[in-house]
């Protein structure tokens, strides 16, 4: 079951790399509309919850900025200002990096782990356990962000990727 898992967020990752492989830096922070969700921003939202995601498996993901949240957590407002943001390189070298941390604890993890509750409790409502967040966050969640992208390459005249 695990290989499948592991099988499906690899394809929707590469997806997610293809939609953006094109685009410069410059592109990153294009905003067709305020407060569209733009490449950049895309990316670091993702970045923040893979480093979750490697969390709760027991994994240590590399230390975020202090404002990080602020910037790219759920709620947050993306801004066309490119000083606020990274160079696409800096993004696709921490995924590649967290994700391969999680795709080794994914193979290592055991059932009794995955059925451990999450640990906020505020968060429980919505994922009662680990592998709840695991399997949400690991599929449906970057996908959903992906179709974002795609759409903002429309809005660009770019090709769908």
């Amino acid at each position: 079951m695990l290989e499948a898992f592991i099988g499906t967020i690899t394809h929707t990752r590469n997806a997610t790399l293809k939609l953006v492989a094109d685009l410069t830096d410059d592109q990153l922070t294009i905003q067709p509309a305020p407060k569209m969700n733009h490449p950049a921003w895309v990316l670091g939202h993702l970045l923040m919850v893979e480093a979750n995601f490697l969390s709760l498996l027991g994994g240590t993901a590399p230390a975020l900025e202090a404002n990080w949240k602020e910037i790219y957590g759920g709620g947050s407002v993306p801004v066309a200002d490119k000083t606020r943001y990274k160079p696409k390189q800096f993004y696709l070298d921490q995924l590649a990096q967290i994700r391969s941390q999680i795709i080794e604890k994914l193979k290592a993890v055991k059932p009794e782990q995955l059925a451990q509750p999450h640990p906020d409790p505020a968060r429980r409502d919505r994922f009662p356990t680990i592998g709840h967040t695991v399997f949400m966050y690991g599929t449906w969640h970057e996908g959903y962000h992906a179709g974002q992208l795609s759409a903002w390459r429309r809005v660009q005249g770019l090709p769908p990727a």
